[in-house]
């Protein structure tokens, strides 16, 4: 008996795990072999303290002798109807109850938790356990039980109505030009510019200077949670008086501007590439279209400053270190489709050594 109850228990929670689809503790190969391997680098190590308690109320507790009155087995049916409602998703149910955010399906739902599944699966065994050998606990005190997780879920409804202001951090997505990005941030707290910039400051978001992939970033406040969760683009687009902020983050000279409701941080600010372009409609030396292309990109490094560093992620830095960097080659390319005597190569020599570029 005391052989089967330890088999089915470090069984269970593998068996769950795996037909709600969990994967291992890793991310990789499915959550039933990794939770099974009592080993470090597999989930099965996180089983085992609880799992050492199960086997010593387990064996501690064997003989049909010592049956009787015991709060023992209320206590482990406490801990895994506690450890059970420990598993919610309690930022979708807080969510849920406290803002105007309404989730697909119900507002309860189980997060992928493999600790707090093994303390629960293991109390369980452990309460069964003690039933069937005789164990018992007042009637009166099993009223108790429905109560727990109650207490669990209010406790953490509590925390979060009484906790400091809330800043929740949703999707990010581009703009209509590559280098734009909006993120959505959610919070019920009123604008003051000081407040919002010290907890950007303190954030986790990354700023577009230490990021390759965006040059110009709107971080987009608003007080509706449904409209975040669900995408809602065109509420940053309108202005909608869901908005409370607006900060702008610009790479090039890493600055950033907060505004009071909706603001669009991308109007009259160009990207890199939108300077790129507009530089060689503008002028066009008519000697070709590659030789145009280079002379765009050598008129707009002319306002930025190259570091000398290996690598930057401010994308007209980055642009201007390869100019420099790549320029005796792109000159050889260019006297070996046009020859040394070309305007071309003329041109782009003089233009070069007005920039103290490097020839070879």
């Amino acid at each position: 008996m005391r052989i089967l109850i330890l088999v089915l228990a470090w069984l269970t929670p593998a068996l769950i795990a795996e037909m709600l689809g969990w994967r291992g503790i890793w991310g990789s190969g499915g959550a039933f072999g990794d939770y099974i391997i009592p080993i470090p680098v597999a989930g099965g190590a996180m089983h085992v303290p609880s799992f050492a308690v199960l086997a010593l109320i387990v064996f501690a507790n064997r003989r049909k002798a010592e049956s009787g009155r015991s709060y023992l087995p209320l206590l482990t049916f406490c801990i895994a109807a506690a450890g059970l409602a420990a598993m919610l998703d309690f930022d979708r149910l807080n969510s849920w109850l406290f803002t105007d955010y309404e989730p697909y399906g119900s507002p309860f739902r189980l997060e992928r938790n493999p600790l707090f599944l093994f303390v629960t699966t293991d109390a369980l065994w452990a309460g069964i356990y003690l039933l069937t050998i005789g164990k018992a606990s007042p009637v009166r005190y099993w009223l108790v039980l429905p109560l727990v997780p109650l207490v669990v879920i209010a406790g953490q409804a509590l925390a979060y109505r009484t906790g400091s202001p809330v800043f929740k951090i949703g999707p990010a997505f581009p703009g209509s030009t590559r280098g734009e990005e909006t993120r959505m941030i959610y919070t019920p707290v009123p604008y003051e510019a000081a407040g919002f910039l010290d907890w950007l400051d303190k954030s986790s978001l990354s700023r577009p200077w230490m990021n390759p992939n965006a040059e110009h970033v709107a971080v987009v406040f608003t007080n509706s949670l449904q409209s975040m969760e669900r995408y809602w683009e065109k509420d940053a687009e309108t202005g909608d008086e869901d908005i409370v902020a607006t900060i702008c983050l610009y790479e090039e000279d890493q600055s950033v501007v907060p505004y009071a409701g909706y603001h669009d941080c991308f109007a009259g600010h160009e990207t890199a590439d939108e300077t790129l372009d507009r530089l060689t409609t503008e002028e066009s030396t008519g000697l070709g279209r590659d030789i145009d292309s280079w002379y765009a990109l050598a008129r707009l490094c002319d306002d930025v400053n190259v570091p000398d560093t290996s690598s930057t992620d401010i994308k007209r830095a980055g642009m201007c270190q390869g100019m420099h960097r790549v320029y005796p080659e792109r000159l050889r390319q260019f006297i070996a489709r046009y020859g040394e005597d070309s305007p071309q190569v003329r041109f782009v020599r003089v233009e070069g050594a007005a920039r103290n570029l490097a020839a070879p």
